[in-house]
């Protein structure tokens, strides 16, 4: 049997197969231990069994396994072996140009090779209605919605996973990392699209830590995202008023669940002052606007409530009752206006710039901090509420998580 034969069928079913998957030893036609030594000595196979990953079906990046292991692999029959071309083995294979990542899994390279793209491709998708982005923070997933599933225009539009990436320098700049086989599984002419955002330096990123956990080893993801930590808070702090028996401080709570989070209460990907403008009021319309008066005026367990009119008969903004409320019921040696009042008042003052003020959009990097910045004291003063309310009596019955306790772990991505 020639050496050809048995290389020429590991090499047809890797590029005919779905995902460029490696031929198990138990389908192949042409199977000689001789021939497959040989390929593996002189580089053109590669030999992955289930003894080193759990899938040998996808060779999802370099294994490093040596060449006494890859023949071992190869001469047991009754073994889970899955047999690869090697990039060498590739170099004659004629390549697509116009998919230009089909071509490099073509050419060899492997399914969780990381590309890094300007986080700019993806406003195509959340300014886009027909696309459903699904954002976790350190990661996230692009499809389309239901409705528009069968629109060929759209179809094949579809990232399993991306992952939250940064470009090195001082400041902080985001980009989008991807998996290579997601990206070659696109169409030519969505690959080329996203070939035109792709980073010339890719050595300067660096993809999320929790990504590389979560996707390529398989670890749990203990950190915390702050947004979905905030709307726990605002879960719990309803709780304690239900509790208290007295009617929920927010009028609406929210779900971490990808699909019922607010839309756009999620990090900034372009940089610019709409953007931030626009998230602003995302979080006035959850933390500000979304504060009941009801829970103010009842009287509940050892609660008092507050009158709605001040003294000049005229009706009390939400964050003036909040404070009156809190400094007449809860006795702590935290100054209520500076942790909890005047974050929540910055909210509303930030977004009254462009509610009366015309603005010039501009690309400012400033605004990944600012943003930072601002859902960090949020997510203090949202916290400070809960712990207040902690303090009175049947509140502290409610059961919290420990990392809401503690409070370690919370990360802004």
């Amino acid at each position: 049997m020639e050496k050809n034969i048995v290389l020429q069928e590991i090499v047809d079913f890797y590029l005919q197969s779905n995902d460029f998957n490696g031929l198990p030893i138990y389908q192949m036609n042409n199977y000689s231990k001789e021939e497959l030594l040989n390929l593996i000595d002189n580089d053109l196979v590669e030999a992955i069994s289930e003894k080193e990953v759990l899938n040998p079906h996808i060779r999802g990046f370099n294994l490093n396994i040596s060449k006494n292991v890859q023949k071992n692999n190869a001469t047991d029959i009754k073994s889970h072996t899955c047999f690869y071309p090697t990039e060498k083995a590739l170099e004659g294979v004629k390549i697509d140009y116009e998919t230009p990542y089909t071509s490099l899994m073509q050419k060899g390279k492997k399914q969780f090779d990381i590309i890094f793209f300007d986080i700019e491709i993806l406003e195509r998708y959340i300014n886009n209605p027909k696309f459903l982005i699904i954002d976790n923070g350190y990661r996230g997933s692009i499809c389309i919605r239901d409705e528009y599933y069968d629109d060929e225009d759209n179809n094949s539009e579809y990232i399993k996973d991306y992952g939250m990436a940064y470009i090195e320098g001082a400041e902080l700049k985001r980009a989008v990392a991807v998996f290579l086989i997601d990206l070659a599984n696109l169409s030519p002419k969505i690959q080329m699209l996203w070939k035109a955002f792709e980073l010339r330096n890719q050595k300067t990123c660096n993809v999320d830590s929790g990504f590389k956990k979560n996707l390529i080893y398989g670890e749990w993801v203990t950190d915390y995202w702050i947004f979905h930590a905030i709307i726990d808070e605002m879960i719990i702090i309803n709780k304690q008023c239900k509790a208290m028996d007295i009617p929920p401080l927010f009028s609406h709570t929210y779900s971490t669940n990808s699909y019922e989070m607010p839309e756009g209460y999620r990090n900034i990907l372009l940089p610019t002052m709409k953007n931030y403008y626009d998230f602003v009021l995302v979080l006035e319309k959850m933390f500000v606007h979304n504060i009941s008066i009801k829970a103010f005026k009842k009287d509940g367990v050892l609660i008092k409530g507050i009158e709605r009119k001040d003294n000049d008969g005229h009706d009390k903004g939400s964050l003036v009752m909040l404070e009156e409320w809190m400094n007449k019921n809860i006795k702590t040696n935290i100054e209520i206006k500076e942790v909890i009042i005047k974050p929540l008042k910055n909210i509303r003052k930030i977004r009254q710039v462009p509610a009366h003020e015309i603005t010039n959009n501009k690309y400012d990097i400033g605004v990944y901090k600012k943003q930072n910045d601002l859902i960090i004291e949020t997510y203090k003063a949202i916290r400070g509420i809960r712990l207040l309310f902690s303090n009175l009596p049947q509140a502290n019955t409610i059961e919290i998580p420990e990392q809401l306790i503690t409070g370690n772990n919370i990360v802004c991505y």
